[in-house]
């Protein structure tokens, strides 16, 4: 199965092929210091914007899931996901969404559209019994973008080798 073009009232959203001319909004993304604050607490140098690339590919439509570019327009304003959660328990099969926006376009309820549209995904064409997400505790916005969503907080995880708030939804169809 490949992945699927999606779209949103407001935005396209394009499977990532690990091609040039979506590879250079990634790594833009990447570089960010804004953007990165809260994902790595940094921004990446070219060798980790490569390692990264690798290990999204690993990730990359597998079983429907992997990650998507974001457009208005033509122009990319930032990236969604819908894969692999990476936690400590390997016991847990969840299935995380999340997003990166580029920072001239926050403020817009960009991510709350595009993580309710990556849960109707998840949900109507994987039928996926349950989807997450996690957050920084200080990316306020980013929390209430999942909320918008229709996800709510269950207290922590520890994912990215990190302490996270945890969020979920359930499958209402299941």
């Amino acid at each position: 199965m490949s992945l699927p073009q999606l779209s949103t009232t407001r935005f396209s959203l394009i499977p990532w092929q690990n091609k040039a001319e979506q590879n250079i909004h990634l790594k833009e993304m990447m570089q960010d210091v804004k953007v990165m604050q809260y994902v790595r607490g940094y921004a990446l140098n070219d060798d980790e914007v490569t390692a990264s690339f690798d290990k999204m590919l690993l990730n990359n439509d597998v079983n429907g899931l992997g990650y998507w570019l974001i457009y208005e327009a033509d122009i990319c304003i930032g990236m969604t996901l819908l894969k692999k959660c990476p936690t400590d328990d390997k016991s847990l099969d969840y299935n995380e969404t999340g997003y990166w926006i580029k920072p001239a376009y926050w403020g817009r309820a960009i991510a709350a559209e595009v993580a309710t549209r990556m849960v109707k995904y998840g949900f109507d064409t994987l039928k996926l019994p349950i989807i997450v997400a996690v957050a920084d505790e200080e990316n306020i916005g980013s929390i209430k973008s999942l909320e918008k969503a229709g996800l709510t907080r269950h207290g922590n995880i520890n994912a990215y080798e990190l302490d996270l708030p945890f969020f979920k939804i359930d499958n209402p169809n299941l």
